[in-house]
């Protein structure tokens, strides 16, 4: 396992552009995402993203010529993570989008270190669930109702609320596997990632070939859902996951899980600049309320670090708690 611990920290000035891109690739991913549902199904949209990210992968192991070695059993757990991580989230979140804004998705998608918090506390009983973490999970689900504004039954999105939340769950599982199946599988981040989301991409290919044919113009250099699908792969998908990792060994995991924060932001003003999408004054209040969820169910909590699992768009592999 490729260390993520550093015993002393970089200058911000060397960490920080890399944070911003991070941010970036992962919060324009809810635009994409958008983009791709305009011609692909959601699971055509979510088998995209990865086979093109497996692509940029393989180039980047290849140039590096770090490739891994894995058994048949770590394959095995690196396949069951990558259905937690790279594989059900990459369906569930275009189908949410179909129903919610990307400003939306984005805002319940940074819940997703309430759920590791959850699963930590049920599936690892030697990490103790305190008390403060116990009040942050409750903090996180009030937040949670607020930020759907769920008090309003003709304006409130079951479906596309529910799909993204099942989501976020699922990368709390993943997180969770990850730091129970795969502490002993020594491989870079890289080849490991690309592991990972090439079985997911192999896993997840039947299902988007049955899940009915692109609508017209769907491969069309001149269509937007094509162009949406290839950024999910290249910047989503590899590109901003390499960048988290590199202010990881640079900076941190704290810091560098912060991304966790600022990808909802990049989103946002996404949302609202490019695709017409309007802010409900309730909708940051929530956030603001996940958030303090987030960081009461954090507290006292050991956080080893986690194997360089791929890293799903906003929620980062290592704990983001």
């Amino acid at each position: 396992m490729t260390g993520a611990v550093v015993t002393h920290h970089a200058p911000m000035r060397m960490w920080l552009p890399s944070l911003v891109v991070a941010a970036l690739g992962w919060g324009s991913s809810f635009l994409f995402i958008k983009m791709g549902l305009e011609a692909f199904t959601p699971a055509q949209v979510g088998f995209g993203r990865l086979l093109v990210g497996t692509v940029v992968l393989v180039a980047m192991v290849a140039f590096s010529r770090r490739w891994p070695h894995f058994s048949g059993k770590q394959l095995g757990a690196i396949a069951v993570v990558g259905v937690a991580m790279s594989g059900a989230p990459m369906v569930l979140i275009p189908m949410a989008e179909q129903d919610i804004t990307s400003i939306l998705a984005s805002l319940l998608n940074a819940s997703t270190p309430l759920w590791t918090a959850l699963f930590v506390a049920l599936l690892i009983p030697a990490e103790r669930t305190t008390r403060a973490q116990l009040i942050g999970l409750l903090v996180g689900a009030v937040g949670i109702a607020v930020l759907v504004g769920a008090w309003d039954v003709r304006e409130f999105s079951l479906r596309g609320t529910v799909l993204m939340l099942i989501a976020t769950a699922f990368y709390g599982i993943g997180g969770t596997l990850s730091r129970m199946l795969l502490t002993r599988v020594s491989a870079g981040a890289a080849g490991l990632s690309m592991t990972q989301v090439g079985l997911s991409a192999v896993m997840l290919a039947p299902v988007a070939v049955l899940s009915g044919a692109p609508g017209e113009g769907a491969f069309s250099p001149t269509g937007s859902a094509l162009w949406g699908v290839l950024a999910l792969g290249v910047i989503g998908t590899s590109f901003a996951y390499v960048m988290f990792w590199k202010v990881v060994k640079l900076a941190g995991a704290t810091t560098a899980t912060s991304v966790t924060f600022l990808v909802p932001v990049v989103a946002t003003v996404l949302g609202i600049t490019v695709l017409g999408e309007s802010l409900q004054w309730y909708e940051p209040v929530g956030a603001l309320v996940v958030f303090a969820g987030v960081w009461l169910a954090g507290r006292s909590r050991p956080k080893p670090p986690l194997p360089p699992a791929a890293t799903p768009p906003g929620a980062p592999s290592v704990d983001v708690a």
